[in-house]
């Protein structure tokens, strides 16, 4: 994505004069640049101008390991290749700073000189701002809660699924018939899905037996857990172990996977495994940062044990990921675009929650579920009604007019796993993405050599999805009788179709 940023161009006039001094320009983003003066000093991005060539390094690759592996080894090698030089100033100028390899990029924090001798430099293709943002990330119900309250109050299709199916199973889960996907024998097994939130409480009783990470004595977090803060985080007493600030988190893992053995079938794919990496902070709002976003999605592309980044193994990588959460201001995004595009060719689906922006078009609006290589999921009730509060396309933020949502999955007063142990009842998009994430577990679980074939698994579920939402609005030309459109994608999932 290249979102149409006003861009200031500097020169480093020290030495050099007309036509050498604007050899050596390179764009600084605004945002960055009033920051550092304002400051004194700025956490920034720098954005090298190489990229690997990810098609090609994985034409031919069949399984996903393959693909995985190729997409790594590319990775690396353009980032070890590219970045000496930028390290060595970096490291000279006494500049704290980490590299990435999932994308060529570089954080660092430095004064107005640090950043405009980097602007200087012709392989840094931008600098961008880094900075706290607000995620798509509370319970939702405030945004839009006149819209959630009307929706969670229909009858009709509610009230049928609950004498159907009785009250041991979610009245979502029943709605997109994953229980008759049960019945033929597969509920998730074989398949693992990675939960990219605040966290997870991983011994609640809907979770325990589903984490990658228990073997039924003890419990192994190694590859199974990442916690981006580390010993920064002031909510987890130990980041080596899993935890969730929030509930966020443990939520969304219920609706993929959760279930207790009894009452409570919260999860599409119970039999499924999971893994989880926590990119965002407080129990309030959850506040990630472009980095702690970056570091969750390289773990989870090649996993290593905490403190071993050179054991990154892409076969511990999960199979789908879930990610309910937006990057809504200083987002750097031609970066997230270059990371999502990673997981991708490295054959894992990214499904990711549309947002919480409500019902005028062109609200999904921010990284990551603006990118093509996300499988953009938005919300509706088990009346099949379109939630008033779910973003709808198209996408302007980059001038693409690309439809979006992809697809549509309940997502209004979804009841799952919370981190006290217990259940919450919540809405949002935050919601819809689990039900979708949790589907790719099911056809997986039915057809093992799905798995990697990331386009192959998004046409499924978009070709099998029902038109049954309702709502009257057209956006970038489309209605909900259009299919796809920008209100509901290619409709509302259905996991036995």
């Amino acid at each position: 994505m290249k979102m149409r940023l006003v861009a200031v161009r500097f020169v480093m006039a020290v030495g050099l004069t007309g036509s050498a001094a604007m050899a050596v320009a390179a764009t600084i983003e605004p945002a960055l640049l009033t920051s550092v003066q304002q400051a004194g000093v700025s956490d920034f991005v720098i954005l090298l101008d190489e990229k690997a060539d990810l098609k090609a390094a994985t034409l031919g690759a069949r399984t996903k390991l393959e693909k995985g592996r190729a997409t790594v080894a590319a990775l690396k090698a353009t980032a070890a290749r590219t970045q000496a030089g930028v390290l060595a100033q970096l490291q000279a100028r006494g500049i704290e700073h980490r590299a990435f390899w999932i994308a060529n990029a570089i954080t660092a924090r430095g004064s107005l000189a640090d950043i405009q001798a980097l602007a200087a430099r012709a392989d840094v293709s931008g600098l961008y701002k880094i900075d706290t943002q607000l995620n798509l990330l509370s319970p939702y119900i405030a945004r839009r809660a006149g819209a959630v309250a009307a929706a969670s109050q229909k009858a009709g299709a509610t009230d049928y699924v609950a004498k159907a199916l009785g009250d041991t199973v979610e009245l979502s889960i029943a709605l997109v018939r994953a229980p008759a996907v049960w019945q033929l024998g597969f509920k998730g097994q074989g398949v693992v899905v990675g939960d990219h939130d605040v966290g997870v409480m991983w011994d609640h009783p809907a979770l325990k037996q589903q984490y990658r990470g228990w073997d039924g004595t003890e419990a192994s977090h190694a590859y199974n857990w990442r916690n981006a803060f580390g010993a920064a985080d002031v909510f987890c007493a130990d980041p080596e172990v899993p935890c969730d600030s929030n509930g966020h988190g443990t939520h969304t893992t219920g609706t993929m996977v959760g279930y207790d053995g009894g009452d409570n079938q919260i999860g599409m794919a119970p039999e499924a495994q999971w893994m989880a990496c926590r990119s965002l902070l407080d129990p309030v709002l959850g506040v990630g940062t472009v980095p702690t976003y970056m570091d969750c999605m390289e773990w989870q592309i090649a996993p290593y044990p905490e403190g071993e980044p050179d054991a990154a193994d892409p076969a511990m990588a999960p199979d789908v990921a879930n990610n309910s959460w937006g990057c809504l201001e200083a987002c750097a995004p031609p970066l997230l675009k270059d990371v999502n595009d990673a997981i991708y060719e490295a054959g894992i689906v990214q499904v990711v929650s549309a947002g919480n922006d409500g019902d005028v078009c062109s609200t999904v609006a921010f990284p990551i579920a603006v990118y093509e290589s996300s499988f953009t999921v938005g919300a509706s009730d088990v009346a099949d009604e379109m939630a008033g509060f779910s973003s709808r396309g198209p996408v302007l933020t980059d001038g693409s007019m690309r439809l979006k949502p992809n697809i549509t999955a309940p997502g209004v007063d979804t009841r799952s796993a919370w981190n006290d142990g217990d259940y919450n009842v919540i809405s949002g998009t935050s919601m819809a993405g689990p039900h979708v994430a949790g589907l790719v577990a099911l056809l997986m679980s039915a057809e093992p050599k799905l798995k990697g074939r990331v386009a192959d698994v998004r046409k499924l579920i978009e070709l099998s999805a029902v038109q049954t939402i309702t709502t009257v609005q057209t956006c970038g030309g489309t209605a909900v009788s259009d299919i796809p459109n920008n209100i509901s994608g290619w409709g509302r999932i259905d996991a036995l179709n």
